[in-house]
Protein backbone atom coordinates (compact mmCIF):
# COMPACT_ATOMS: atom_id res chain seq x y z
CA UNK A 1 0.00 0.00 0.00
CA UNK A 2 1.37 3.16 -1.07
CA UNK A 3 1.21 7.01 0.94
CA UNK A 4 2.78 10.23 0.82
CA UNK A 5 4.44 12.73 2.62
CA UNK A 6 5.29 16.40 2.86
CA UNK A 7 9.12 17.09 2.54
CA UNK A 8 9.09 20.72 2.94
CA UNK A 9 7.23 22.09 -0.17
CA UNK A 10 7.38 18.50 -2.21
CA UNK A 11 4.99 15.36 -1.34
CA UNK A 12 6.86 12.07 -1.76
CA UNK A 13 5.85 8.59 -2.17
CA UNK A 14 7.02 6.13 0.34
CA UNK A 15 5.89 2.52 0.66
CA UNK A 16 3.91 1.03 3.54
CA UNK A 17 5.90 -0.79 6.24
CA UNK A 18 3.27 -2.54 8.08
CA UNK A 19 4.14 -5.81 9.20
CA UNK A 20 2.18 -8.32 8.33
CA UNK A 21 2.32 -11.54 11.21
CA UNK A 22 1.32 -14.31 9.96
CA UNK A 23 2.40 -16.97 12.97
CA UNK A 24 0.57 -15.49 16.51
CA UNK A 25 4.44 -16.31 17.98
CA UNK A 26 6.16 -13.80 15.77
CA UNK A 27 4.02 -11.31 16.94
CA UNK A 28 5.74 -8.35 19.43
CA UNK A 29 4.72 -9.02 22.78
CA UNK A 30 2.41 -5.99 23.03
CA UNK A 31 0.85 -7.11 20.43
CA UNK A 32 0.59 -11.35 21.40
CA UNK A 33 -1.15 -9.84 24.72
CA UNK A 34 -3.85 -7.34 22.83
CA UNK A 35 -4.76 -10.38 20.88
CA UNK A 36 -5.28 -12.84 23.39
CA UNK A 37 -6.93 -10.32 25.58
CA UNK A 38 -9.09 -9.48 23.03
CA UNK A 39 -9.99 -12.91 22.32
CA UNK A 40 -10.70 -14.01 25.77
CA UNK A 41 -13.37 -11.47 26.18
CA UNK A 42 -14.54 -12.33 22.94
CA UNK A 43 -15.00 -16.03 24.19
CA UNK A 44 -16.34 -14.82 27.37
CA UNK A 45 -18.97 -12.88 25.49
CA UNK A 46 -19.44 -15.91 23.57
CA UNK A 47 -20.07 -18.52 26.32
CA UNK A 48 -22.35 -15.63 28.43
CA UNK A 49 -24.48 -15.53 25.22
CA UNK A 50 -24.74 -19.62 24.85
CA UNK A 51 -25.23 -19.98 28.62
CA UNK A 52 -28.32 -17.32 28.07
CA UNK A 53 -29.66 -18.53 24.18
CA UNK A 54 -29.41 -21.86 24.21
CA UNK A 55 -31.92 -23.78 25.55
CA UNK A 56 -32.07 -27.55 26.92
CA UNK A 57 -33.91 -30.37 25.33
CA UNK A 58 -33.96 -28.82 22.02
CA UNK A 59 -30.34 -26.71 21.08
CA UNK A 60 -28.53 -29.37 23.60
CA UNK A 61 -29.36 -31.98 25.67
CA UNK A 62 -27.90 -35.10 27.97
CA UNK A 63 -28.79 -38.55 28.82
CA UNK A 64 -28.23 -40.68 31.64
CA UNK A 65 -25.92 -43.18 31.70
CA UNK A 66 -25.20 -45.71 34.46
CA UNK A 67 -27.13 -42.93 36.67
CA UNK A 68 -25.04 -40.14 35.79
CA UNK A 69 -26.18 -37.41 33.07
CA UNK A 70 -23.80 -37.23 30.16
CA UNK A 71 -21.59 -34.58 29.14
CA UNK A 72 -24.12 -32.01 27.51
CA UNK A 73 -24.28 -33.03 23.43
CA UNK A 74 -25.05 -29.78 20.58
CA UNK A 75 -27.48 -30.38 18.60
CA UNK A 76 -28.45 -29.23 15.12
CA UNK A 77 -30.90 -26.27 16.59
CA UNK A 78 -28.23 -25.16 18.89
CA UNK A 79 -25.04 -25.58 16.21
CA UNK A 80 -27.54 -23.18 13.59
CA UNK A 81 -27.94 -20.66 16.47
CA UNK A 82 -24.58 -20.12 16.97
CA UNK A 83 -23.16 -20.40 13.31
CA UNK A 84 -25.79 -17.76 12.56
CA UNK A 85 -24.79 -15.29 15.85
CA UNK A 86 -21.15 -15.94 14.05
CA UNK A 87 -22.25 -14.96 10.59
CA UNK A 88 -21.19 -18.22 9.19
CA UNK A 89 -22.85 -19.64 6.68
CA UNK A 90 -22.54 -23.79 6.20
CA UNK A 91 -21.75 -24.99 2.65
CA UNK A 92 -21.26 -28.74 2.25
CA UNK A 93 -18.63 -29.45 -0.61
CA UNK A 94 -18.75 -33.37 -1.38
CA UNK A 95 -22.45 -33.91 -0.85
CA UNK A 96 -23.03 -33.13 -4.65
CA UNK A 97 -20.43 -36.16 -5.54
CA UNK A 98 -22.46 -38.55 -3.59
CA UNK A 99 -26.04 -36.77 -4.87
CA UNK A 100 -24.58 -37.60 -8.41
CA UNK A 101 -23.68 -40.80 -7.43
CA UNK A 102 -26.72 -42.20 -5.97
CA UNK A 103 -28.41 -40.51 -9.69
CA UNK A 104 -26.17 -42.52 -11.43
CA UNK A 105 -27.58 -46.07 -9.89
CA UNK A 106 -24.27 -46.72 -8.00
CA UNK A 107 -25.18 -48.57 -4.50
CA UNK A 108 -23.60 -46.42 -1.44
CA UNK A 109 -23.15 -47.22 1.99
CA UNK A 110 -20.29 -45.43 3.34
CA UNK A 111 -21.00 -41.61 3.60
CA UNK A 112 -18.87 -39.14 4.35
CA UNK A 113 -19.65 -35.73 4.34
CA UNK A 114 -17.43 -32.73 4.87
CA UNK A 115 -19.09 -29.51 6.60
CA UNK A 116 -17.44 -25.85 5.42
CA UNK A 117 -18.42 -22.39 7.62
CA UNK A 118 -17.71 -19.54 5.20
CA UNK A 119 -17.70 -16.09 6.64
CA UNK A 120 -19.39 -13.39 4.58
CA UNK A 121 -16.75 -12.74 2.50
CA UNK A 122 -17.31 -16.53 1.61
CA UNK A 123 -13.60 -17.34 3.10
CA UNK A 124 -14.02 -21.25 5.05
CA UNK A 125 -13.16 -20.31 8.79
CA UNK A 126 -14.29 -23.56 10.43
CA UNK A 127 -14.51 -27.30 8.69
CA UNK A 128 -16.40 -30.54 10.11
CA UNK A 129 -16.38 -33.72 9.46
CA UNK A 130 -19.69 -36.50 9.46
CA UNK A 131 -19.84 -40.01 8.47
CA UNK A 132 -22.81 -42.41 8.23
CA UNK A 133 -23.50 -45.93 7.19
CA UNK A 134 -26.34 -46.38 5.50
CA UNK A 135 -27.08 -49.60 5.88
CA UNK A 136 -26.29 -49.98 9.61
CA UNK A 137 -27.73 -47.15 11.15
CA UNK A 138 -30.62 -45.91 8.68
CA UNK A 139 -31.29 -49.57 7.09
CA UNK A 140 -30.79 -48.50 3.43
CA UNK A 141 -32.59 -44.68 3.43
CA UNK A 142 -29.86 -42.88 1.80
CA UNK A 143 -31.71 -39.72 2.07
CA UNK A 144 -31.40 -39.64 5.66
CA UNK A 145 -28.42 -41.08 6.21
CA UNK A 146 -26.90 -38.20 4.45
CA UNK A 147 -29.10 -36.04 6.61
CA UNK A 148 -27.52 -37.14 9.58
CA UNK A 149 -24.08 -37.27 7.99
CA UNK A 150 -24.82 -33.81 7.03
CA UNK A 151 -25.74 -32.87 10.54
CA UNK A 152 -22.86 -34.60 12.64
CA UNK A 153 -20.27 -32.74 9.69
CA UNK A 154 -22.13 -29.12 10.99
CA UNK A 155 -22.02 -29.79 14.41
CA UNK A 156 -18.59 -31.06 14.22
CA UNK A 157 -17.59 -27.54 12.63
CA UNK A 158 -19.37 -25.56 14.47
CA UNK A 159 -17.44 -26.81 17.68
CA UNK A 160 -14.43 -26.66 16.47
CA UNK A 161 -14.56 -23.32 15.07
CA UNK A 162 -16.14 -21.62 18.41
CA UNK A 163 -14.05 -23.82 20.18
CA UNK A 164 -16.46 -24.96 22.87
CA UNK A 165 -15.63 -28.75 22.41
CA UNK A 166 -14.79 -28.63 26.46
CA UNK A 167 -18.55 -27.66 27.01
CA UNK A 168 -20.60 -29.83 24.74
CA UNK A 169 -20.10 -33.33 22.52
CA UNK A 170 -21.95 -34.25 19.55
CA UNK A 171 -24.20 -37.26 17.97
CA UNK A 172 -26.50 -37.26 21.54
CA UNK A 173 -28.57 -39.87 19.33
CA UNK A 174 -25.77 -42.72 18.64
CA UNK A 175 -24.81 -42.61 22.64
CA UNK A 176 -28.61 -42.64 23.94
CA UNK A 177 -29.45 -46.57 25.31
CA UNK A 178 -33.11 -46.78 27.08
CA UNK A 179 -32.36 -47.59 30.68
CA UNK A 180 -35.06 -50.35 30.53
CA UNK A 181 -32.91 -52.16 27.92
CA UNK A 182 -29.58 -51.66 30.61
CA UNK A 183 -31.54 -53.29 33.11
CA UNK A 184 -33.20 -56.08 31.87
CA UNK A 185 -29.18 -56.88 30.16
CA UNK A 186 -28.02 -56.53 33.65
CA UNK A 187 -24.67 -54.90 32.98
CA UNK A 188 -21.99 -55.27 34.90
CA UNK A 189 -20.01 -52.22 34.93
CA UNK A 190 -16.02 -52.36 35.79
CA UNK A 191 -13.87 -49.64 37.05
CA UNK A 192 -12.07 -49.48 33.94
CA UNK A 193 -15.43 -48.77 32.17
CA UNK A 194 -15.45 -45.47 34.49
CA UNK A 195 -11.72 -44.54 35.09
CA UNK A 196 -9.83 -42.64 32.16
CA UNK A 197 -7.40 -43.78 30.56
CA UNK A 198 -3.21 -43.59 31.77
CA UNK A 199 -0.77 -40.88 30.28
CA UNK A 200 0.71 -44.15 28.66
CA UNK A 201 -2.43 -45.22 26.79
CA UNK A 202 -3.18 -41.70 26.02
CA UNK A 203 0.07 -41.06 24.16
CA UNK A 204 0.03 -44.57 22.42
CA UNK A 205 -3.54 -43.76 21.05
CA UNK A 206 -2.32 -40.21 19.94
CA UNK A 207 0.42 -41.92 18.03
CA UNK A 208 -2.05 -43.79 15.92
CA UNK A 209 -3.39 -40.40 14.60
CA UNK A 210 0.51 -40.20 12.98
CA UNK A 211 0.70 -43.41 11.89
CA UNK A 212 1.08 -44.11 8.22
CA UNK A 213 -1.51 -47.08 8.00
CA UNK A 214 -4.38 -45.64 9.80
CA UNK A 215 -6.88 -44.53 7.54
CA UNK A 216 -8.25 -40.61 7.53
CA UNK A 217 -11.62 -41.67 8.48
CA UNK A 218 -10.05 -43.69 11.46
CA UNK A 219 -7.75 -40.30 12.78
CA UNK A 220 -10.49 -38.48 12.76
CA UNK A 221 -12.50 -41.29 15.36
CA UNK A 222 -9.41 -41.22 17.49
CA UNK A 223 -9.64 -37.45 17.27
CA UNK A 224 -12.67 -37.35 18.79
CA UNK A 225 -12.06 -40.33 21.26
CA UNK A 226 -9.39 -38.14 22.76
CA UNK A 227 -11.40 -34.80 23.07
CA UNK A 228 -14.11 -36.68 24.92
CA UNK A 229 -11.55 -38.00 27.55
CA UNK A 230 -11.12 -41.50 26.47
CA UNK A 231 -11.61 -44.19 29.27
CA UNK A 232 -8.91 -46.70 30.12
CA UNK A 233 -11.33 -49.23 28.43
CA UNK A 234 -12.38 -47.81 25.51
CA UNK A 235 -7.84 -47.37 24.57
CA UNK A 236 -7.10 -50.75 25.64
CA UNK A 237 -10.33 -51.72 23.17
CA UNK A 238 -8.43 -49.10 20.28
CA UNK A 239 -5.02 -50.36 20.69
CA UNK A 240 -5.86 -53.81 20.76
CA UNK A 241 -7.95 -53.10 17.36
CA UNK A 242 -4.56 -51.84 15.87
CA UNK A 243 -1.84 -53.50 17.48
CA UNK A 244 -3.35 -57.31 18.44
CA UNK A 245 -3.77 -58.74 21.85
CA UNK A 246 -0.79 -59.61 24.03
CA UNK A 247 -0.23 -61.58 27.14
CA UNK A 248 3.05 -61.50 29.50
CA UNK A 249 4.34 -64.92 29.41
CA UNK A 250 7.75 -65.99 30.63
CA UNK A 251 9.20 -62.62 31.24
CA UNK A 252 8.02 -61.09 27.56
CA UNK A 253 5.21 -60.23 25.75
CA UNK A 254 3.77 -62.70 23.70
CA UNK A 255 1.30 -61.54 20.82
CA UNK A 256 -1.88 -63.65 20.70
CA UNK A 257 -3.82 -61.97 18.27
CA UNK A 258 -3.42 -59.75 15.19
CA UNK A 259 -4.20 -56.14 15.05
CA UNK A 260 -5.67 -54.26 11.99
CA UNK A 261 -2.22 -52.98 11.24
CA UNK A 262 -0.77 -56.03 10.77
CA UNK A 263 -2.91 -56.80 7.57
CA UNK A 264 -2.34 -53.51 5.68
Amino acid sequence: MKGYMMNNTEMVEYEDQRQIVMNPMDATPAQFRAGLDRRKENRDTLMDWIRSALVEGRDFGSIMIRGQKSKPSLLKPGAEKIAGMLGLIPRFPNLKEYEESAISGNDIDLIILKCELHNQSGEVVGEGVGARSCEKQDNGDLNKALKMAGKSAMIDATLRCAGISEVFTQDIEEMAIPEPALAKAQVIVSKEDIDLATEKQTIAVRNLIDHPKVRPDEKRKLHKLLEDEITKAKAKEVLDYFYGQSQYINGEWVKQTRGALDDR
